[in-house]
Parts: structure tokens; sequence; C-alpha cells
């Protein structure tokens, strides 16, 4: 009964009261900022999701490109074309 002579019992009443409501509003705090990080790791997913087709994406375009590149330097191997103006454009001919 030594707490009794610092703190009469109404005293330590309210202290455990307001220590209660301050844990609740700590864990309502946490609550809030878990929620933000869990929307925030949804995010970061989806975007590493979204970042792994551009760059899927970005293979199939570079190999396109390789392609058509092989392509057209094996064809380029025929005879060169010649450009002609025609009413001050230039026209591609094989002639």
């Amino acid at each position: 009964m030594i707490c009794c002579l610092f703190f009469p019992h109404s005293r330590l009443v309210g202290v455990e009261e307001e220590l209660k409501r301050e844990r609740e509003e700590m864990q309502a705090v946490v609550g809030a900022k878990q929620k933000i990080i869990d929307a925030q790791e949804r995010r970061i997913e989806a975007l590493d999701a979204a970042n792994a087709r551009l760059m899927n994406a970005l293979d199939n375009l570079k190999e396109r490109y390789q392609m058509t590149r092989r392509s057209k330097s094996s064809s380029d191997v025929r005879a060169p074309q010649k450009l002609t103006p025609i009413n001050g454009n230039l026209k591609s001919s094989n002639c």
C-alpha cells in the first residue's frame, strides 16, 4: 500500500485511464500508418509489375528493330537506289 501514500486511489485510476486513452490513440495512429504502408507496398508491387511489362515490351521492340536492320542490310546488297528530283522532291528509283 505504499503507492496509496503517494497517489490517492482516484488519482491512480485517473492516470491509468489517461494512459489507456493515450495507448488507444497511439494504436490508432500506428494502425493508420500501417494502412498507408500497406497501400504503398501494393503500389510498389503494381509499379514493379508495370515496369517488368514495359521492359519486356522494350526488349521486343529492340529485337524487331534489329531484325529489320538485318533484313535491310542484307537487302541493301543489291544495286543501290538512285535519288531523282521530281517537282523539287527527292524520289527513289531503281533505274
